[in-house]
């Protein structure tokens, strides 16, 4: 029996349509020759940033206890460091390593300052009170205690700064002054906040928060005037951990913190000893 014609197999090759190609690997792109470079030199340049980070960290003081100012003190005059405390609820726990700080900062500032360089304090929540009238660090060894009657429930700053500002002598003749407000940043009303910083002519401002609240620079401490704040982070770690992490967030511990803020008053450098 013969087979039908449309049923004869028919070889592969006449199977397959003449528009189709045999497979063919397709070209291996090549990457332009600046990409290359790019991708080899990316990591290299990552590498060194790291180093440099890590070599400034090393010539950074850990602490106040192993600091010193060098180079020649350019301030005419006393220099006044006012510091503003916030110890409403979210910064209670933030107390013992504020005191400890201070204790270094005190035995710093008898070692590297001069007899007539002075410090005031005050504390604010619900409002503010004064704890400390402007002394001389000479005379300062502990921190002064938080006045009784501060609710905690609020945050308002520019009662602790109208208070440090009523604080003050005449005749103190300050080269520079500074404010630093150790706080979270998030302050009620800071509306009035601008006024009053103006009235207390200061030479510098800084908002000093810890680095485990969060980075960056808090809303109620921007637009106009309070662009001029310096935000500083501290760092809540101890030892190398604390020290590692500062190489990616920028913190630093708080003591080390107020020895920078010193510098720049007196116009001198923070290093170790």
């Amino acid at each position: 029996m013969l087979t039908p014609p449309d049923r004869i197999r028919r070889p592969a090759i006449g199977r397959v349509p003449a528009r189709r190609r045999a497979f063919t690997l397709a070209p291996r792109r090549v990457l332009p020759r600046w990409l290359r470079a790019l991708l080899i030199l990316l990591p290299l340049l990552l590498l060194l940033a790291g180093l440099a980070g890590l070599v400034q960290e090393l010539r950074t003081p850990h602490s106040l206890a192993q600091a010193k100012l060098t180079g020649a003190r350019t301030v005419t005059g006393p220099i006044c460091l006012e510091e503003a405390v916030d110890v409403s609820g979210s910064l209670v726990a933030y107390a013992p390593q504020r005191d400890e700080a201070e204790n270094e900062m005190f035995g710093f500032a008898r070692r590297q300052l001069h007899r007539n360089d002075l410090f005031s304090e005050a504390f604010f929540a619900a409002t503010g009170k004064l704890a400390l009238a402007p002394a001389p660090f000479s005379r300062l060894s502990v921190p002064p205690a938080q006045p009784p009657g501060i609710s905690p429930d609020a945050t308002y700053l520019t009662p602790a700064v109208q208070d440090l500002i009523n604080a003050r002598s005449t005749g103190e003749g300050c080269g520079a002054r500074a404010l630093v407000v150790i706080t979270d940043g998030l302050i009620d009303d800071p509306g009035p906040l601008a006024a009053a910083l103006r009235q207390g002519a200061y030479t510098r401002v800084f908002a000093v928060i810890p680095a485990a609240t969060g980075l960056g620079r808090p809303g109620p401490l921007s637009g106009g005037p309070l662009n001029g704040i310096t935000v500083y982070h501290f760092t809540t770690g101890a030892g190398l951990a604390g020290r590692i992490a500062g190489l990616f967030d920028g913190a630093r511990p708080l003591d080390v913190l107020f020895g920078t803020i010193i510098s720049s008053l007196t116009g001198q450098h923070l290093a170790r000893t």
